[in-house]
């Protein structure tokens, strides 16, 4: 009996085995396909663009995204399919947060105040929240909290990953019922050119 037991593990662990390797082959394809050639971004322009592709999608689950932009912001040096794959990621996470109640999605932009020579990106929902055990976990790779069959649990750990590359920071705060706020820094390079919509 012990040893059909331990054969049943052993062909247990070889199906989790191959899974991954099929997540890990489908990752790298991925970002094979992602291009990371460094442009010079006015990073409000990208962020409409991303809001209008999420349009349909959020009227369909009764979300509302709300834009505040600051203008004249200096252009920023960075790939943008990376950073279109940022927001497409935290746009839908919290349209998936609020899939039952609906509710408002805000991003705003502008210099940031705490850290020197960043614009600081704010999307931030009125949806459930996030448990305070899950917050620290929340960027780590396969961490999840979506249903079986749902979720990968790699998007927040993959968007992690690309704003450390960007030398930015990323963090997230979330009180339960109230809503989530992910806060993003992106470095403003010292030689990219200005915008033309000086303040």
């Amino acid at each position: 009996q012990n040893l059909e037991e331990f054969r049943r593990a052993l062909r247990q662990i070889a199906t989790q085995g191959r899974r991954c390797k099929e997540i890990t082959h489908k990752l790298l394809s991925f970002a094979r396909k992602t291009d990371a050639t460094l442009k010079d971004v006015q990073i409000n322009d990208l962020i409409k663009e991303i809001v209008d592709l999420s349009a349909q999608m959020a009227r369909y689950n009764k979300v509302i995204i709300a834009t505040e932009l600051q203008p004249g912001l200096p252009y920023v040096c960075l790939a943008p399919s990376e950073m279109q794959q940022v927001m497409l990621n935290l746009i839908n996470n919290a349209i998936d947060a609020m899939e039952k109640t609906g509710g408002t999605i805000n991003i705003g932009t502008k210099i940031s105040k705490l850290e020197e020579n960043h614009i600081v990106i704010t999307v931030e929902d009125d949806g459930p929240g996030i448990p305070e055990a899950n917050l620290n976990r929340i960027f780590d790779p396969f961490f999840t909290t979506k249903a079986v069959g749902k979720g990968t649990g790699l998007g927040l750990s993959i968007c992690y990953g690309i704003i450390e590359k960007m030398g930015g920071k990323i963090d997230v705060t979330s009180t339960v019922n109230q809503g989530t706020r992910f806060r993003i820094w992106i470095p403003i390079q010292a030689a990219g050119k200005d915008s033309s919509e000086k303040q």
